[in-house]
């Protein structure tokens, strides 16, 4: 348990750091200038970072003591862990969620969504638009949401599900309440960690989405990860659907079960590798899988087998 002040903030922004002191000062900059009409809280976890992250996190904390608390792992924990540490600490009625290499643009962020959950009692998580850049070309923005993909202001777990929305997370806030108190193993070690934790909260309530770009998304070459093998991030995959569906009691299998593209991705990367037997046992697993493409076309494999196979001679 930390604490800091005897008030409890309205809102908690809970900001997780690793080896981003090229980063961070942005970062914290963009959460400083939030202008609100209600007390907040920083708490930043930094996990063990090898560079001068911590010792940055810390000059801000002198300089902002009232505001900034700092926590400073002495052993790393990974991502998940101390992204579920860092929103356990945390006091606010309201968190939302930060990653030390991104920086919000809109000043009124945490204003408009801690607004939008008091006219909103129906909901349980809010978040925004977002544009993410590369560092050599800042000027060239992606939008996040077009009217392509824009999903509607109010949407439940079922239709977060059967749509697959993709929630920015570090433009996201959620009621205290809504956070689980208990994961399984298997969470801790998923890449798709932020998907699990949004479908684990809407089970509380509903999602609201507020149509206004809030974050830049920086995208380099240190960004937090969990794996540079493709195979492995496949079965990451397959065993967080599986675990999912297990988690919401199989209501969802239709879509959960709906495996077929890991398995074909998967049984081609072992194609690649030269690991014919585990290729074998992926694709007869995206055969039989349910609900493939219309246009599955099986004459498409046996080139790629083709090639994969003259490519190991």
């Amino acid at each position: 348990m930390y604490l800091w002040n005897m008030y409890k903030p309205k809102v908690s922004v809970s900001l997780i750091t690793y080896n981003q002191e090229k980063y961070i000062a942005a970062c914290l900059n963009s959460i400083i200038s939030q202008i609100i009409d209600f007390d907040f809280e920083v708490v930043i976890a930094d996990d063990c970072s090898k560079d001068k992250t911590p010792e940055i996190i810390a000059d801000y904390a002198l300089k902002y003591p009232k505001l900034i608390k700092p926590i400073l792992r002495k052993a790393n924990l990974g991502l998940v862990q101390n992204a579920v540490k860092t929103i356990e600490a945390c006091t606010g009625q309201y968190i939302a969620l930060m990653e030390g290499d991104d920086f919000w643009i809109d000043n009124h962020k945490l204003q408009i969504q801690a607004d939008y959950l008091d006219k909103n009692k129906d909901c349980v998580i809010c978040f925004t638009n977002e544009y993410a850049f590369y560092e050599d070309s800042p000027d060239k923005k992606l939008i996040f949401f077009t009217d392509q993909n824009r999903p509607p202001e109010k949407f439940d777990l079922g239709f977060l599900i059967n749509h697959n929305v993709k929630i920015p997370n570090n433009t996201k806030m959620f009621r205290r309440e809504a956070q689980p108190t208990n994961f399984p193993d298997w969470y801790f070690v998923s890449v798709n960690w932020d998907w699990v934790l949004h479908i684990m909260q809407a089970q509380k309530g509903k999602i609201g989405y507020i149509d206004q770009i809030t974050l830049a998304y920086r995208r380099h070459p240190g960004a937090l990860h969990m794996s540079n093998d493709y195979s492995a991030f496949l079965h990451n995959g397959i065993v967080t659907m599986n675990g999912v569906n297990k988690y919401l009691n199989y209501k969802y299998k239709s879509r959960l079960n709906n495996l077929w593209w890991e398995y074909h991705q998967l049984a081609f990367a072992y194609l690649n590798d030269g690991r014919f037997t585990n290729f074998l046992r992926y694709y007869i697993k995206y055969l039989l899988s349910p609900n493939k493409p219309d246009d599955f076309k099986l004459k498409d494999d046996f080139w790629l087998l083709r090639r994969g196979l003259l490519k190991k001679q």
